[in-house]
């Protein structure tokens, strides 16, 4: 019956009904009737659906999961970078209180990051940068009455310090903990708020006094430690540590993108291993291994082959760098993820930088050896349908798919509004990820939201360093 609702809904859309949805609507939906759903979800500008840009529905469907979401553009009421909408204002830094009640920071990436405490201040006699001492490194203040203590104290080290190159292993130890009296600390639990991608675990485990974890995104991590003593009384406040790991690897900036211009991820000093490069190709597909560069890197929308004749993906990246293999590059290269992938001048629906992220269905990234992997369009931008965490993408933002053959599967990406086109024999709708290309719209022949679009336009590829 929901599904049946469902339907109505849209086809309610496809009449110009007088009063359209107001909030953003997911429900279950058969999709044995291809040509109803390609009627409804992914026709061009005749389907019904709201494509010039000015807000309305965009439905999308995956055949594997049998779940249509419309996303309803019209409601969008958050903070927005680019198009996007995020939980807070992208970059934003704002003063929050630590676990140890001091007064700290934290910083919006797609999400607020964790609450960093600040550096121990001497004219206090409180503990500022919760390590669970008061005054450490400071001049004896005679003021300051020793603290009646009648709990464990938590004390976290780190032996690489508050810095780590991406990819590395920390050594953490709280073995500097102690107790009150005779007592003696006999049990250790760890934790970790980490960057969006992040994929460390503590090992042997989180509940010993050693462990090691290893940075595998790069931004801020910030560790707690708990423990108790032998009497089972826990630590009254955790011990903090912070670590900032660095995007991997170190590199000198460098443009990235094979005509010398950047779209995407703009400051080439903030972000120099990986770079969004908007341009065509002719060649299709972007995700399988065998895709190489076709026109000798001459890609890209100021590059000698801007309508993307004869080219392929890769060559929209400049020599020495490569299309991004999976979100957890992205993740290891970008310290805020996709935050800053879409300029805060972009149009609504004008960027999206497709990355090589295996899939098999229902638009979940998965890996390389999960069999066949080439479905759906994943990567970052304001263009596309948007990944939720259940997708397992990390910091990626946006996906395009569908399940109609010959089609992509969002409106305003495809024939007549934009270039994507996602055209191959048999079940195309499972292999996005080797059949599309950006070569329609040549000379300028689509429009979108009155402005005249060409196959160079609505994004391309992120580009990372490295061959």
């Amino acid at each position: 019956m929901q599904a049946l609702k469902t339907w109505a809904a849209l086809a309610c859309l496809a009449a110009a009904c007088s009063t359209p949805p107001t909030t953003d609507a997911t429900a279950d939906a058969t999709t044995t009737g291809d040509a109803a759903v390609s009627d409804l979800a992914f026709g061009d500008k005749t389907d019904g659906l709201v494509a010039d840009g000015s807000g309305g529905t965009d439905a999308v469907v995956d055949a594997a999961s049998d779940v249509l979401t419309a996303d309803v553009e019209a409601t969008d009421t958050g903070p927005k970078k680019g198009g996007f909408d995020y939980a807070c204002k992208p970059l934003a830094i704002e003063s929050c209180v630590t676990a140890c009640g001091s007064a700290g920071t934290r910083k919006c990436l797609k999400e607020w990051g964790p609450c960093i405490p600040p550096a121990e201040f001497c004219g206090n006699c409180a503990d500022d940068n919760c390590d669970g001492l008061i005054n450490e490194g400071c001049a004896p203040n005679p003021t300051c009455a020793p603290p009646q203590v009648k709990c464990p104290i938590a004390i976290l080290a780190v032996a690489e310090g508050q810095k780590a190159g991406a990819q590395a292993v920390l050594h953490l130890s709280a073995i500097g903990s102690y107790g009150q009296g005779l007592a003696t600390v006999v049990k250790w639990a760890w934790s970790v708020q980490a960057p969006l991608g992040a994929s460390g675990k503590f090992l042997p485990g989180a509940d010993v006094q050693a462990p090691t974890y290893q940075v595998t995104a790069a931004g801020q991590y910030l560790f707690h430690l708990d423990v108790w003593d032998d009497a089972g009384v826990q630590s009254c406040v955790p011990a903090l540590f912070t670590v900032t790991a660095a995007t991997d690897p170190p590199v000198n900036p460098e443009i990235g993108c094979a005509d010398g211009t950047r779209e995407g991820f703009l400051d080439d000093k903030a972000y120099p291993q990986i770079a969004g490069c908007e341009g065509a190709w002719d060649h299709p597909g972007i995700t399988p291994d065998a895709v190489v560069a076709t026109c000798g890197n001459q890609g890209g929308n100021s590059g000698g082959k801007a309508n993307g004749a004869g080219c392929s993906a890769p060559d929209l990246c400049a020599a020495n760098w490569h299309i991004c293999s999976t979100w957890q590059e992205v993740a290891a290269k970008s310290a805020t993820g996709c935050v800053d992938a879409t300029p805060a001048s972009a149009a609504p629906k004008s960027l999206f930088f497709a990355i090589r992220q295996p899939s098999q269905n229902g638009s979940i990234c998965g890996g390389w050896t999960d069999g066949p992997n080439v479905n759906d369009l994943f990567g970052c931008g304001n263009l596309g349908s948007t990944l939720s965490a259940s997708q397992n993408c990390g910091p990626l933002d946006r996906v395009i798919a569908s399940t109609v053959p010959n089609k992509c599967g969002f409106n305003e990406a495809e024939p007549s509004l934009g270039p994507w086109e996602c055209v191959g024999a048999g079940k195309s709708d499972l292999n996005e990820g080797a059949n599309v290309t950006k070569k329609a719209c040549q000379n300028a022949s689509c429009q979108y939201d009155g402005q005249p679009v060409s196959a160079w336009q609505k994004g391309g590829v992120l580009c990372c360093v490295g061959k």
